[in-house]
């Protein structure tokens, strides 16, 4: 059968973004399945059958900074996966991780605030606090936004600035998802902003294999939260279900992307040097 990927295809454009050769491809293939399952067998020993550490984990939910700061042992690397202890210092490491992740989303907040702010005052200049949309007819309502052109170039706006918000937040988790793992690694916060080692990082990675480990994590990510939300559609009692499920598979699916997260980034560690063993001295030899 023909190889669907030829050879020479990626050798020719491989000095673009490290696009690999189809035998590392397929290696690769097997490499994300190794860190996957690495990741899921890590989460599930983390917590089955450990009853009493699962629920501290779900009341570490509650006070958030915990289960952050749980989170930044793990991106350091710690296997099995760590106990909780030593309180005080896992809700202050959860604390730093919350102000690393709090300042790599501030320019989405900002343009997110900027997008909706002045559709709502053109909103309320227009008057709009005192019409009845909910009387109104499809003609009366589109009548009335025909009438206020002001709103249709706010609503044009917002879309522009949601698009931009949406394309910054896909550039600023290709640096926050190793910036993040860095912090933890190295104990200081400066040190997730510090973009040339994050870059470096990257690259001993690779480009192509960084960015399709994103793009895994992210679908797992939304495939999560589908399977969670098919609860909520139960009649009558779905929100409650949701809630209660949530709460009990969140721990686990925290553990398995911290862990996978540390697994990327020691992708990029130098490889240690490795001594050579000693020769025992040949007969004769003094």
């Amino acid at each position: 059968m023909q190889d669907p990927f030829p050879n020479q295809f990626f050798r020719r454009y491989s000095f673009i973004v490290d696009i690999p050769t189809v035998e590392e491809y397929r290696v690769l293939v097997m490499s994300f399945g190794t860190m996957l399952d690495d990741s899921f067998s890590y989460a599930k020993a983390g917590v089955w059958g450990k009853w009493k550490h699962w629920l501290f984990l779900i009341i570490c939910l509650i006070i958030f900074p915990l289960i952050l700061g749980y989170m930044v042992r793990i991106y350091r690397g710690e296997k099995p996966a760590p106990e909780l202890k030593e309180w005080g210092t896992l809700f202050i490491d959860g604390l730093k991780l919350l102000a690393v992740s709090l300042i790599y989303a501030l320019p989405i907040i900002l343009l997110v605030i900027a997008a909706f702010l002045p559709l709502i005052s053109t909103f309320i200049s227009a008057g709009a606090l005192s019409v009845d949309f909910a009387a109104m007819t499809e003609a009366q309502t589109e009548q009335w936004m025909t009438s206020h052109p002001q709103i249709l170039s706010a609503i044009g706006t917002m879309f522009i600035l949601l698009l931009v918000a949406v394309i910054i937040a896909i550039v600023i988790s290709i640096f926050s998802f190793i910036g993040s793992v860095r912090f933890a690694r190295t104990g200081r916060i400066g040190e997730g902003f510090n973009f040339s080692e994050i870059l470096a990082q990257i690259r001993r990675i690779g480009w192509f294999t960084y960015i399709a480990a994103l793009i895994i994590i992210g679908a797992i990510g939304v495939i999560f939260w589908v399977l969670l939300h098919i609860f909520s559609l139960i009649p009558v009692i779905g929100q409650i279900v949701y809630l209660i499920v949530m709460i009990v598979l969140y721990p686990p699916f925290v553990m398995f992307t911290s862990r996978y997260a540390a697994l990327v980034y020691e992708c990029g560690e130098p490889a240690s040097a490795t001594v050579p063993a000693e020769q025992p001295p040949t007969q004769g030899n003094i």
